[in-house]
């Protein structure tokens, strides 16, 4: 643990979820393997699509709805739904069967391994303090077993810019109805988790498991932490 600011006591604990509390890389790869799997064995008209043709078709409708960019559920939907379209399917079938592909994605996507040290901390954590999530991404926290350790839950997407935009953030504030200053942010990530916090006002502990020198940040947390688990001795 290394400390950049003077410590001050919190009164609540935002965090990040992929690669912050679980190691998100496995459970990500597994659903678009199962994505596409489906995809080219359940319907004729994505019959074709590989990886490759996946990845271009995505990128593609990134570069002519921009807007997408925000809301990962929501881009992969529409992604799911343009392939359909271009294999020949009607549009109101695609829509229809793109919803319940990102429905199954989403399940897999959700399959998630949470350490139970981890477990054990959130627990000691929720008994102190308010905890919520601030999260780009679209994991369901019921399916992975972490709902119950959060007040409150805040996904990009539905008008909510991604990190490090303010959104969020500013959500989480005033929900608890807290000074800014005394939430805590923690996450892995320099920009979005890091630099987020840090312009809107919540103090940060940037989570460093992969030991990224100091220099990647552009402005400083108040705390480094090499495991998550170093939590315990700052904040119980």
């Amino acid at each position: 643990m290394h400390f950049y600011r003077r410590w001050q006591p919190v009164a609540a604990i935002s965090f990040d979820l992929d690669d912050t509390l679980y190691d998100n890389g496995p459970a990500i790869a597994r659903a678009e393997q199962w994505m596409l799997s489906h995809l080219r064995s359940e319907y004729l008209a994505t019959a074709m699509l590989d990886k490759p043709r996946w990845l271009e078709l995505k990128r593609n409708l990134l570069l002519a709805r921009p807007e997408l960019g925000q809301d990962v559920s929501l881009a992969r939907q529409h992604g799911i739904r343009e392939a359909m379209v271009q294999g020949g399917m009607a549009a109101s079938l695609a829509e229809q069967e793109a919803q319940r592909v990102f429905a199954g994605f989403l399940a897999e996507r959700s399959k998630i391994a949470v350490s139970e040290s981890t477990h054990r901390l959130l627990t000691r954590l929720a008994e102190r303090y308010p905890l919520a999530v601030i999260t780009n991404g679209n994991l369901d926290l019921v399916q992975a077993g972490l709902s119950d350790y959060f007040t409150l839950v805040c996904k990009a997407g539905a008008g909510a810019r991604m990190k490090p935009a303010p959104d969020m953030f500013v959500q989480v504030q005033q929900t608890l109805g807290l000074a800014s200053g005394q939430i805590l942010h923690v996450g892995d990530h320099p920009e979005t988790d890091v630099l987020g916090a840090r312009l809107h006002g919540f103090r940060a502990a940037w989570l460093n498991e992969r030991r990224l020198p100091w220099q990647s940040l552009r402005l400083l947390p108040d705390v480094e932490l090499a495991t998550l688990d170093e939590l315990d001795g700052l904040l119980l």
